[in-house]
């Protein structure tokens, strides 16, 4: 990471094609960034599960992201009610793992009984 310094403030850059750099990223940024992109597939699916409302393969992906977002609005949530901060990497692992096990049982129901 390369820090330039313009007037009063510092500017840091990122080189995106570094592997190494993005291997220092914290797990807090990941998990922003995870929800990001799952806010925006979401809001696509649900355009598209209107235009397409039986197709089972949509509903899937968006069940899933469904569950990944929930599961990191629930770890903001925990941070924000004072979690200590040497769980933060914990809390982001269980609660990616419980939806995936949430996720599975759904998915397994939904095959099972429809």
């Amino acid at each position: 990471m390369e820090d330039t310094k313009n007037a009063d403030r510092i500017v840091r850059r990122r080189d995106l094609l570094s592997l190494s750099e993005w291997r220092s990223t914290q797990v807090g940024m990941w998990a922003w960034l995870m929800q990001r992109f799952s806010a925006l597939l979401i809001v696509i699916l649900i355009s598209l599960h209107l235009v397409y409302p039986y197709l089972v393969s949509l509903q899937t992906i968006m069940a899933f992201f469904v569950f990944m977002h929930a599961a990191l609005g629930l770890r903001v949530i925990f941070l924000d009610l004072g979690t200590d901060t040497m769980l933060h990497k914990t809390l982001f692992y269980v609660l990616l793992a419980l939806a995936f096990v949430l996720f599975v049982i759904v998915l397994k129901y939904r095959i099972l009984y429809f």
